[in-house]
């Protein structure tokens, strides 16, 4: 097993929304702290193609470029992503970043939930990242709730705005 420098910035690696702002979220604490970012990412039996290269192109869809001013450590495991990120988060002065989807305790129960996971078991500092608010408009809209506006509408009308 590799030994780090201690302490360090911790984010689990996900190409989603909300994962994606937890890792521009965790290089900004790394570069404001000055500590190395260990990115994780885990691989499962039924994806067993992932290596960093993905962990790369995810640190290019957040941040546009990979951070050449921050010392980054990509690892891939074969543990979930709550046994890597516990695992690799082991002393009381490290930071751990996780992005929180937002979805509610129904969610939760049947799918879980890393970053409760990582608030209750954690034993250092756990920083939870909202989702973006793209993710969540894009969430509200159900099947079972009236529409009440478009998402690509409100996009246009906002922008609109915005520009002046």
């Amino acid at each position: 097993m590799q030994q780090f420098a201690h302490p360090r910035v911790v984010v689990g690696v996900d190409d989603s929304l909300t994962g994606l702002a937890a890792l521009r979220v965790a290089v900004a604490e790394a570069r404001r702290r000055g500590l190395p970012l260990h990115a994780l990412r885990s691989r499962t039996t039924a994806i067993p193609c992932i290596d960093e290269s993905l962990v790369k192109a995810a640190f290019l869809d957040a941040c546009g470029a990979f951070p050449a001013d921050v010392e980054v450590h990509c690892e891939v495991s074969n543990r979930s992503v709550r046994g890597a990120i516990a695992a690799s988060a082991t002393d009381p002065r490290d930071l751990i970043v996780v992005g929180n989807s937002g979805r509610g305790a129904w969610h939760a129960l049947w799918s879980g939930s890393v970053s409760r996971v990582c608030l209750r078991d954690a034993r250092c500092p756990v920083l939870a990242v909202p989702a973006p608010e793209l993710a969540r408009a894009a969430r509200r809209e159900h099947w079972w709730r009236p529409r009440h506006r478009d998402l690509w509408d409100r996009f246009e009308r906002e922008s609109a705005a915005m520009r002046g």
